[in-house]
Order: structure tokens, then C-alpha cells, then sequence
């Protein structure tokens, strides 16, 4: 597994992380047992994944800090907390101490290496900047964080103007954000932006499910034909992913894994997986490097317009 330099964290960061999100959330939403998540993100360790990532609202910080207890030197933890509470107000900053608190002993750590601002849209940025992130730096100088965060969400927000807005301020040293081939709108809103800063990004979606289900993906290009997002003349909608086949770029989620991890301005991508298999499908796609440029461009000539156009 390759490492990054973190942007100005200076962390050092294997290029593919561990997702504890997602559909899966480390296989617990699929079915596994606390005791195989575990055995998973052991198993990542194994393949020298040293990048991890949680939140308190996926529910499983606990299981992670299990699994990570006796390697916490070689690993680097990032975990969230919304700036929305359950009841719809807006987090103060006693609460975000107390929800950082509580993430630390659920962790089994004293201090969390990133901690991020989880999915605040844009109504709700200047109470973050101007309330939370104060606090964010009063819990760093106690030692409780080491950097700060704000995680995007590409759903709500495809043009990333929450993130687009927290580089103009420069106010976080790392940022989450969407990032596939359907979605690649981040390249001109965020990451040119962030390398100027040297701000770090962890890419999240780089490979969702409709790319790993080919009648659903073969679906989808119809659609974005049909509705005239995609030209018909441009590709084949009954082989859209012709051009995979022989260029060394392997199934189409590796080559998402690959698109993502090595686009300039990204440090590391997240594997969302719950699946061992998949886990180290999944690391091996990594460790072939960039897709070969002409994929590369395929992928960016076909695609990259189609931001917000797609739910990918």
C-alpha cells in the first residue's frame, strides 16, 4: 500500500482508508457480527490500511476502537459529529465538547487525529465557523484533537458549496468529499482549491453500489441517454464499459478505487466494505496504481459533466 503525506497535517496515509459509513458500516448494516467487523479491520491493518474513519451517527465507533485497541501508534482515526442535533437545533459548542468526549471513550484514545464537522449544509456554515470551530481549536489545544474537519455530502449538496466556502476561510485542515466518475464536480470546487492550501481531502463514494451491479449501471447509462445527460453516440448503453475490457483497469469498481485515489489533489480514498473478499479486491486494485491514461480520460471525457445529474 502506497503512503501520502496528509497535506498539512504531515500525517502519513496509506491511499486506501477504511469507511465505517456507508451502506455496510464495517458489514454490521449486512449482517456481520461486531466480532467480524472486528476481524476486519484487523485484516486491513494486515494489508497496511492505517487510515480509519467513523462517526457518531453511524453507531459503531465502539466496535472500531475495539478493533484498533494495541495498534493505536501505527493508526490514524478520523471520526464526525453533526452540527445538526436529533431535535433539529443547531449543536453549541458545550455539546460539540460532550460529543467529542464521548467519541473518545467509545475509541478507547485520548486524543482523535482528525475530527470533522459532519455534513453541515450551507445555511448552517457560519454558525460552524463562527461557533464550533472556536471550540474546535479550544479542544485541540487541550489535546483532545490533533487536526480538524468538515465532511461534504454530495447528495444535498453536488456542487460542494459548503466545502467551496470552508477553503475561502481556510478554516479545516482536512476535508471529505465526494468523488467518482459520476460525480466529479470536486476536481474545479474543491481540489483545486485544497492543494493550494494544502488542505487534505479523504475522497468518500468513490465506488458506489450502481458500479458494482452491471445490470443497474447498464440501467442507468439508458437513463442518462434517454434524458439526454449522456450522448447515445458517445458510447455503447448495451456495452458502456467496452472500454474496460483489456486495458489492464480490471472490473469497474477498481477502476473507481483507482480514478479517485490517484486524482490530483486526493490523499486518501475510503473503502466502504464490510466484505473481506471485497476488502482485499479492493487493496490490490490500489496497489496497479493510476489507471491507464487512456481510461483515465475515458472515464473524464464520458462523465464529467454529470455532477448533480445522478445520484452516484
Amino acid at each position: 500500500m502506497d503512503f501520502r503525506r496528509f497535506g498539512r497535517t504531515g500525517l502519513s496515509v496509506s491511499v486506501g482508508g477504511i469507511g465505517a459509513g456507508g451502506a455496510s458500516r464495517l458489514g454490521i448494516s449486512t449482517g456481520s457480527s461486531e466480532e467480524e467487523a472486528i476481524a476486519l479491520v484487523q485484516r486491513a491493518i494486515d494489508l497496511g490500511v492505517n487510515y480509519f474513519d467513523t462517526a457518531a451517527n453511524y453507531g459503531n465507533e465502539e466496535v472500531l476502537g475495539r478493533a484498533l485497541e494495541g495498534h493505536r501508534d501505527e493508526v490514524v482515526i478520523s471520526s464526525k459529529l453533526s452540527p445538526r442535533q436529533e431535535d433539529g437545533s443547531l449543536l453549541d459548542p458545550a455539546g460539540l465538547r460532550r460529543g467529542l468526549e464521548v467519541a473518545l471513550g467509545k475509541l478507547r484514545t485520548d486524543v482523535v487525529d482528525v475530527y470533522h464537522l459532519h455534513r453541515p449544509m450551507i445555511e448552517d456554515y457560519d454558525h460552524c465557523r463562527d461557533v464550533l470551530v472556536p471550540e474546535l481549536e479550544a479542544l485541540r489545544a487541550e489535546g483532545k484533537l490533533r487536526f480538524t474537519g468538515i465532511s461534504g455530502t454530495t447528495g444535498a449538496d453536488p456542487t460542494h458549496a459548503t466545502l467551496h466556502r470552508a477553503l475561502a476561510d481556510d478554516a479545516f485542515d482536512v476535508m471529505m468529499c465526494g468523488f467518482n466518475p459520476f460525480n466529479q464536480g470536486a476536481r474545479e470546487a474543491v481540489f483545486e482549491g485544497a492543494m493550494q492550501r494544502d488542505v487534505a481531502i479523504e475522497i468518500m463514494g468513490a465506488a458506489k453500489a450502481l458500479f458494482s451491479r452491471p445490470a443497474e449501471f447498464q440501467a442507468e447509462i439508458a437513463r442518462l441517454v434517454e434524458a439526454g445527460a449522456l450522448d447515445g453516440e458517445d458510447l455503447d448503453p448495451a456495452e458502456p464499459l467496452a472500454f474496460l475490457e483489456g486495458s489492464g483497469a480490471g472490473t469497474l469498481t477498481e477502476a473507481c478505487y483507482r480514478f479517485a485515489a490517484y486524482e490530483p489533489g486526493a490523499h486518501v480514498v475510503l473503502m466502504g466494505t464490510g466484505n473481506p473478499v471485497h476488502l482485499e479486491e479492493n487493496v490490490r486494485a490500489l496497489q496497479d496504481g493510476p489507471l491507464p491514461g487512456p481510461v483515465r480520460d475515458r472515464l473524464v471525457s464520458l462523465f464529467s459533466h454529470l455532477s448533480g445529474a445522478t445520484a452516484a
